[in-house]
This record gives structure tokens, sequence and C-alpha cells, in this order.
């Protein structure tokens, strides 16, 4: 009896024993944490970053190329459209200071869920940054995955990353913002001439008479049509724009001047401020777009005498360097801008003249 049971006991400890070995086996094993490094993308790279003549930004839909002409950053997608400085600054001090997380998965097919396949794959969100000295040599080259989505308020901002050929990803604390849409790199805003600056506008639209709106001073709120014919009613708000067209004046894609040489005329715009400043804006018709171009100059009979000025007049002096700069930078290039703003640089007198009342 003693005997039987202790075989019986027995029987259901090896039982027992077999039944957790093959829970074990059915259990996933535990993964590997992830290796925290805590060491730059790019040590000592801040000196080599001096020599760059070169950055490259691609994705399987676009690319911008940046290239270093005489001290300066310039577009050569957009025939050397100038850069703006600040976003190149933004590049190099995002390598300077990225630094490896953890390294990530290594399996080719997982890469797009980090935004880090290969950027000629179509529909990918994988983004080259490529950044070259002047015999063509590699300083820093990345491919650029998604951001790190953030589960909490506290964590710093990150990045997946790889290099280019190799299987190994790594998530990198730091930003890295990398467009390949050139306008993204430009200074879209070209001008900003406030209307209490605007002595006097004349606008005119090809077929048709020139007209003028005049404002008495820099502290006019309303502008009035000039030497208007009897009878004439203006609508106000139409009045008022060409003085205020220049504020905040940007483009939405640009070209050289040149190119448009025979270009369908549209018409012009001539700006007179009461500090001197005086700008011509042709109005031309490409490719169903419109572009302005603009030239600029400074008058002496203009400017107003020294003393104290309303705070938006500027100096003689200061208003015949702001031409000198708005013609250097400006005069070369085409801007192309919207349709209605296009309009209002080309008004007609018809198209200040106040809409007939209905009849009661």
């Amino acid at each position: 009896m003693k005997r039987a049971r202790l075989l019986l006991f027995g029987a259901a400890a090896l039982i027992g024993a077999a039944a957790i070995a093959v829970v074990a086996l059915q259990r996933p094993a535990p993964m590997r944490e992830a290796a925290i490094i805590d060491a730059p993308v790019f040590p000592d790279i801040t000196p080599r970053l001096a020599e760059a003549q070169r950055i490259e930004l691609r994705r399987h839909d676009g690319a911008v190329t940046l290239v270093r002409k005489d001290g300066a950053w310039v577009i050569a997608e957009k025939h050397d459209y100038p850069a703006r400085a600040e976003r190149v600054r933004e590049v190099f001090t995002g390598l300077a200071e990225l630094r490896l997380v953890e390294e990530r998965t290594g399996n080719p097919e997982l890469f797009a869920r980090l935004g880090l396949e290969d950027v000629t794959v179509a529909g990918g969100t994988s983004q080259l940054l490529a950044v070259k000295d002047g015999s063509g040599g590699t300083i820093a080259e990345l491919i650029v995955g998604r951001r790190r989505i953030r589960t909490a308020g506290n964590l710093p901002e990150a990045i997946y990353i790889r290099r280019p050929g190799e299987s190994r990803t790594y998530l990198a604390e730091g930003s890295l913002r990398v467009d390949t849409d050139p306008l993204l790199w430009v200074e879209r805003e070209v001008l900003d001439i406030k209307r209490q600056r605007v002595a006097r506008v004349t606008t005119r639209r090809e077929g048709a008479e020139p007209v003028t709106v005049v404002r008495a001073d820099p502290a006019a709120e309303q502008a009035s049509v000039a030497d208007p014919p009897e009878g004439f009613r203006p609508e106000q708000h139409k009045v008022d724009d060409p003085p205020r067209a220049l504020e905040w004046f940007s483009f939405n894609d640009v070209r050289p001047a040149a190119e448009l040489a025979a270009a369908e005329m549209l018409g012009e715009a001539r700006y007179v401020t009461f500090d001197g400043l005086r700008l011509a804006i042709r109005v031309v018709k490409a490719d169903d777009k419109r572009w302005a171009i603009v030239s600029a100059e400074w008058a002496e009979s203009d400017a107003p005498l020294a003393g104290n000025l309303p705070e938006q007049i500027r100096t003689p002096a200061a208003a015949r360097e702001e031409a000198e700069r708005l013609a250097r930078h400006l005069g070369p290039w085409a801007f192309q801008i919207a349709d209605w703003k296009a309009d209002v640089l080309t008004y007609r007198l018809e198209d200040l003249r106040a809409a007939a009342e209905n009849p009661s």
C-alpha cells in the first residue's frame, strides 16, 4: 500500500514537471533590451562642417541641392536663388548635436515602420541627407526617418536614423529638419513696405489708362484717387488696396527675370514713398501664372527733410541703402504671385469705382 502510494506521487510529480516544461517552451522568450549608447552620431564634426560646400537632400519624389557660392548658400533647383542662411545653420547644428540613444531593429523588413527604408522606394517617407566638401568628399550622410512619438511630456525630441548601406538602425536624440521642397529653403517674403510709407501708387493695365492713388501724409487713414472724373464715386476699400499691396509681399515660385523677357505684359505698378524709395513692379504672364519683376531706386527730390520723422518713415540715407539692396537682391528675379495680387497691381479706374446702388 505504501509502495503504491509512493509510485502514485512520483508519477504525479513527473506529470507536473512535464507540464511546466511544456508551458515554459510555449512562453515567448523575453525581448532583448535595447542597448543604451549615448554617443554623438558624428563625433568632432563641427570643424569639418566649416568646409562644407554642398548639401544634398533626397526623397523618392524630389530632391534639393544647396551649393555654397561666394560664401552664400544657393538652391541649384531654383537657378541658384539664395537659401536662408538660418536654415542651413539649423542643419549643421542638428548634425553636431545629434546623439545616439538606442540601437533598434536590424531587420530590413521593418525599416519602413521607422521611416528608414531606401529613399528610392516609391511612397516611402525616408529622407537622405548628405553634406560634402569642395572635392566631393562626404562629411556626413544619413537616412532620416520618423520622429519618435512622445508618450510623456518630458521626453526630449528624437528621430530614427540609419547610415546608408548599413542594416543597423538607431534612435537618436536631437532635431534634424530635412525638407525636399526647394521653397522651404528660401525667404518667401521679399518686400514689406507699410502703407504708412506710401505717398502714391500709379497702376496700369495693358490697354487701359493709368490710375493714381495718393495718400496725403503718413498718418492718413485713407487713400484717394488723384484727379477723379466728375461724378466718380470710389469703393474705398479698393482704393486702399494698392498702398498696402506690398505689405508682407511674398511669392509662390521664383525664376530668373531674363527668362520672361518675352512674356505677355499684363501691366505695372509704380510706388513712391514719403522717404524717397521708388519701386516699379512689372506684372507678366507665363505658363498661365502671374509673375512680378521688381526694380528699385531712390530719388532725393521725394525725400523728407531731416528732423523728427514718423516711425514708418526712413531717413534719406536708410531709404537710399534700402533701394540699393532691393535692386541688387530682387532685380534679377521674377516672382510668381497670387492672381488677386496681380489684379491689385494692375487696377484700372473702373476697378476702383463703387458698385451702382440697387434702385429702391
